[in-house]
C-alpha cells in the first residue's frame, strides 16, 4: 500500500514536472513573439527630415493674375473607409445621457467599398471646377484601405493640375485590434493645381514623442506651395492636417505656433498666404466673424444628441482670441458641418457634428465666400463618403 502511495506521488510529480516545462516554453515563446515584434516596430519606426523639397508632377505654367476669383478647397477622404456606418476603433465620445462610446472598426469593410467612396468624392470634387485642391489620408498602399492606390486614382482624375505627394503616416503593421488588426499604413498629403507652383516644401510639425505613443501617432506635416502671381509676390497655400489624438490640447497647440510663426513669416514678406486643411479644432465656436456661435450656443446644435468628445479643441478661447487674430482671419462655412464623430456611426441628428475644416487667410487676402459640400447619395443624406465633407473657399488676390 505504502509503495502504491509512493508511485502515485512520483506520477504525479512526473507529470506536473512536464506540464510546468511546456508551460514556461509556451511563456517564453509569446514573449518572444511579443519582444520581436516590439523590437520590429522600433527599427521601423523613423521621422521624414524637416524642410524636405518635394517634386511637382505634371506642373503648368499658368500664372495667378490679380483680381480674379480664386477657389480652393479641401478635405479628408478619411482612406475610403468612412461610408456612414464606419466607427474606428481609437475615437471615443459620449452618447446623449454621458455615458462613454466608442468606435471598433480598423480596416475598411472591403475595397469595393474604399473604391466606391474615393470615386464618389472625386466626382463631388470635379463638379466644382476648383483652382486649388488639398486632401488629407490619402492612402498609397495600407492594409487598412485593402491596397487601394487612392493617390493615382485622384491623379488620374484631375489630368490639367499638377501635383503634389508627401507622406504623413509610414507606420510599421500594427497588430491591434488584435482580432482586426489596423496592419502597415502608408498615406499622405495630396495638393493639385491649376497654377504653377515654383518650389514645394513639407514642414514637420510636433508630434508626440512619448513611448509608445510616437511608433503608431501619424508624422504630421504641412505642406507649402509657393505659386507666382503676377505682380511678382506669390501666393503660399499650404496644406495642412493637425493632431487629433492628442489629450488636453497640448501638442496641437504647439503646432498651432508652428504653423503661426510660418504664415506670419511669409506674410511679413509680402506674400498672399492661404492654408487650408483639417486643423482638428473647431473653428466656428467664438469666431469673432460669426458672432451666433459660443460655447452655450455651438454650431449644429439642433443636429445633435451626442455629448462633446473630449479630443475636440476649439480655435477661439472664451474671449474669442486666436494666435491668428492679427494678421490672419479663419474662415469655416456653417452651411452644413465638416466632420461627423467617429466613435458611432453618423445617425441623422444624433451623431456629433463640428466644422474642424477651414481656411487660415492673410489680411492681404480678399474673402468671398466659405461653403462646406453637404456629401450624399442613396443611403445617407451628409458624410455618405467621409467622415469629413469638402470645404470650399473662393478668394481675390489684389
Amino acid at each position: 500500500m505504502a509503495t502504491e502511495k509512493i508511485q502515485k506521488k512520483k506520477n504525479w510529480w512526473y507529470y506536473t514536472k512536464y506540464c510546468l516545462i511546456a508551460l514556461a516554453s509556451l511563456i517564453g515563446v509569446v514573449c518572444l513573439i511579443v519582444a520581436s515584434y516590439v523590437i520590429y516596430v522600433v527599427c521601423q519606426y523613423y521621422r521624414i527630415e524637416d524642410n524636405l523639397s518635394l517634386e511637382v508632377l505634371n506642373n503648368t505654367t499658368t500664372t495667378i493674375k490679380l483680381n480674379k476669383e480664386l477657389s480652393f478647397s479641401t478635405m479628408n477622404i478619411g482612406f475610403g473607409a468612412y461610408s456612414p456606418d464606419f466607427t474606428f476603433f481609437m475615437d471615443t465620445g459620449y452618447d446623449e445621457n454621458g455615458n462613454i462610446t466608442q468606435g471598433s472598426d480598423s480596416r475598411a469593410k472591403n475595397k469595393d467599398t474604399v473604391i466606391y467612396n474615393t470615386e464618389n468624392i472625386i466626382d463631388d470634387i470635379q463638379v466644382l471646377n476648383l483652382d486649388f485642391i488639398a486632401f488629407q489620408e490619402v492612402d498609397v498602399s495600407s492594409d487598412r484601405s485593402h491596397h487601394v492606390d487612392q493617390k493615382q486614382m485622384i491623379i488620374d482624375s484631375f489630368t490639367d493640375y499638377g501635383n503634389v505627394f508627401t507622406y504623413n503616416f509610414h507606420s510599421a503593421y500594427l497588430m491591434y485590434p488584435v482580432f482586426n488588426p489596423h496592419g502597415k499604413s502608408n498615406s499622405g498629403l495630396l495638393t493639385l493645381s491649376k497654377y504653377n507652383i515654383e518650389t514645394s516644401t513639407r514642414k514637420s510639425y510636433i508630434v508626440d514623442e512619448s513611448f509608445p505613443n510616437k511608433f503608431f501617432d501619424l508624422d504630421r506635416c504641412f505642406v507649402v506651395n509657393y505659386i507666382p502671381v503676377e505682380n511678382n509676390k506669390q501666393l503660399v497655400l499650404i496644406n495642412s492636417h493637425m493632431s487629433a489624438y492628442d489629450e488636453g490640447g497640448v501638442i496641437r497647440n504647439k503646432q498651432l505656433n508652428q504653423l503661426y510663426s510660418f504664415m506670419l513669416s511669409e506674410y511679413e514678406k509680402g506674400n498672399y498666404v492661404v492654408c487650408g486643411g483639417d486643423f482638428n479644432h473647431d473653428l466656428l465656436t467664438n469666431n469673432q466673424l460669426y458672432e451666433e456661435f459660443s460655447k452655450e450656443n455651438i454650431p449644429f446644435q439642433d443636429m445633435i444628441k451626442q455629448k462633446k468628445p473630449d479630443w475636440l479643441s476649439y480655435m477661439f478661447d472664451d474671449d474669442k482670441k486666436s494666435i491668428f487674430d492679427n494678421e490672419f482671419d479663419i474662415y469655416a462655412a456653417s452651411n452644413c458641418p465638416s466632420l461627423r464623430d467617429t466613435d458611432v456611426e453618423y445617425i441623422k441628428d444624433y451623431t456629433y457634428v463640428s466644422t474642424v475644416d477651414g481656411f487660415i487667410v492673410s489680411k492681404n487676402v480678399e474673402f468671398v465666400s466659405v461653403e462646406n459640400l453637404m456629401m450624399s447619395d442613396e443611403n445617407s443624406s451628409m458624410f455618405a463618403f467621409s467622415d469629413h465633407q469638402a470645404s470650399t473657399l473662393k478668394f481675390i488676390l489684389k
